[in-house]
């Protein structure tokens, strides 16, 4: 008698959120974005695409110690140099 196999896609629960479908409902927000290299960048997500790219405004770097580096105003983060992103409703920017 031949097992079942049950595929992982067909049953993912409605409750798990898909990380691209949360970053688009985080649009106009602040967010938190940490680099592979500890450097982080606050600001409005203005757009995000299918390759996790992530389009700030209003955004400030700052270093690995939390301390301000610089104010950019507008940046592109490239979503391959990316460690996390925090959405942060909170976030003072």
């Amino acid at each position: 008698m031949p097992r079942e196999r049950h595929s992982a896609v067909n049953e993912i629960s409605p409750s798990i959120k898909r990380p691209l479908f949360m970053l688009q409902k985080s649009i106009n927000k602040p967010v938190r974005v940490r680099l592979k290299n500890s450097e982080e960048y606050r600001g409005n997500m203005v757009n995000v695409d299918a390759y996790m790219n992530v389009f700030l405004e209003g955004a400030v770097e700052y270093n690995d110690k939390g301390d301000m580096v610089t104010n950019y105003g507008r940046v592109v983060i490239r979503g391959n140099n990316v460690l996390f992103i925090k959405l942060d409703e909170a976030l003072k920017i």
